[in-house]
């Protein structure tokens, strides 16, 4: 539990301050080489605030990004239940733009079999979100998010290789490169 706790939070702390700056998410948006690929990318994150370095790598490598892009962090809380209305939390990333942030929020008694799919549940709240925002554009973006939903909706989980920094002490290097490294191996063979 040490090791996953240490190693999980080092991971997350270099995120938290590797961040996608603003300016760079303008140029990735605005970047006419980059593709817009039909449908809705669900990009699976850590982060609450700000946006992976992982996702400026992905976008680098295969040169797109989805018409409309969602930034999905999960948190349990440390309640019973968390209502319908209030699981997903979103907020707009770029105004004017078709990416946003979402956190899905649960708690301990929630049931993970619901009726509808989370994917599901996920789009109809983006709707709502988007149907509730001020502006004129508000009908036009709910047409989008239906035809991107029709065209399709993309897992994205980028998966990292925590390292310590060079110079570390022997007992980290083997802490992070290797026991936790391999518990993350672990985690992801069971699911």
């Amino acid at each position: 539990m040490f090791i996953w706790n240490y190693g999980y939070r080092k991971k997350y702390m270099y995120e938290l301050e590797n961040k996608v700056a603003t300016e760079k998410l303008t140029d990735i948006t605005s970047d006419e080489r980059i593709d817009r690929a039909q449908g809705i990318g669900l990009f699976y994150t850590q982060l609450v605030h700000g946006i992976s370095p992982i996702f400026t790598d992905y976008v680098s490598s295969v040169s797109s990004r989805h018409s409309v892009v969602v930034f999905v962090s999960i948190k349990s809380l440390p309640i019973g239940k968390v209502s319908p209305e209030e699981r997903f939390l979103f907020e707009r990333v770029k105004p004017k733009e078709m990416i946003f942030r979402c956190i899905v929020t649960h708690g301990y008694k929630d049931s993970r079999k619901e009726q509808e799919t989370l994917e599901e549940m996920l789009v109809n709240q983006l709707k709502e979100f988007v149907r509730n925002e001020d502006g004129e554009e508000m009908q036009r973006e709910v047409t989008l998010v239906d035809h991107a939903q029709r065209d399709g909706v993309v897992y994205l989980m980028g998966k990292s290789l925590v390292m310590a920094k060079d110079g570390s002490k022997l007992v980290k290097k083997l802490t992070i490169d290797c026991l936790y490294n391999w518990l993350i191996k672990q985690v992801c063979e069971a699911a």
